[in-house]
């Protein structure tokens, strides 16, 4: 089955004092570095940054594995570039999230799992560390068009700040 779908994407990130690379691999750790206030150099606290975004894309769904595609807007700063959320539907908790175009990536989500992949940007790549805390995946559940995605995870690009993010992607049919 191959559909037309509205996504709507709310995602907030704020910076957190840890890093990935160093392998903690206490989740009690990460979790204390999320809820603890960050504070920018003159001691001022940092407010998440929250985004709100609404686009159309293509739902793709066969009996193994459902995938949805959609392209960046200015708003993510990913203009230019093509994104793609795919599972198994027999492993509904392993998420990829493929970028191609602009910018180009493979993110792994996969709960209490950490995940390193390249980030490739037209100015040099990066090497980016993803630690997913939990996901909830309702997307085409029993055979649905709709559902919706929810990510919460630690991600962060070596040598720059690590960034604790919440995305949550709900999915419905075009009428």
């Amino acid at each position: 089955m191959l559909k037309r779908v509205k996504l709507t994407m709310l995602s907030r990130r704020v910076g957190i004092a840890v890093s990935l690379f160093d392998g903690i691999k206490d989740i009690r750790a990460l979790m204390c570095a999320c809820r603890s206030p960050v504070v920018d150099d003159e001691g001022e606290l940092v407010e998440p940054e929250e985004t709100e975004m609404f686009c159309y894309g293509r739902l793709r769904m066969t009996e193994e594995e459902f995938s949805l595609t959609y392209d960046e807007t200015e708003l993510t700063g990913m203009e230019g570039t093509q994104s793609k959320v795919s599972f198994q539907l027999a492993q509904r908790g392993l998420i990829t999230m493929l970028h191609t175009g602009g910018v180009s990536t493979a993110l792994v989500f996969e709960e209490g799992q950490r995940h390193v992949c390249i980030y490739q940007t037209p100015i040099m790549p990066f090497e980016v560390c993803v630690h997913t805390l939990k996901v909830e995946n309702r997307l085409g559940l029993d055979g649905a068009v709709g559902g919706a995605l929810d990510l919460d995870y630690i991600v962060e690009i070596r040598g720059a700040q690590a960034e604790h993010c919440r995305m949550h992607l709900e999915v419905s049919e075009v009428e």
